[in-house]
């Protein structure tokens, strides 16, 4: 995976939470979904493919989980903007 395909999957995950949490503390919350779910990824990937293990995939499971993380959060403040204005235009105020 590139840094960039870890950046917008991060960032479409962070606008789905973002536009579906109800409350800022839920939305948080939910946004450790990301970087777990890298660090499953990288953990069965690691060990389906043991014959490519180097001395630094340790490393994969620090920096693998930040560049997902990173798009996460930018997605929900987009997500959650757009969930304020929508309620804010509905309610007319």
């Amino acid at each position: 995976m590139t840094i960039e395909m870890l950046l917008i999957g991060g960032a479409l995950t962070g606008l789905v939470i973002g536009l579906g949490a109800k409350t800022p503390k839920l939305g948080c919350a939910a946004l450790w979904i990301v970087p777990l779910a890298m660090i499953a990824y990288v953990y069965a990937w690691q060990s389906a493919h043991p014959d490519s293990l180097r001395s630094t995939s340790g490393l994969d499971f620090v920096f693998g989980p930040l560049w997902p993380s990173l798009g996460a959060m930018g997605g929900y403040v987009v997500g959650t903007a757009i969930r304020y204005f929508i309620l804010f235009k509905r309610n007319g105020s």
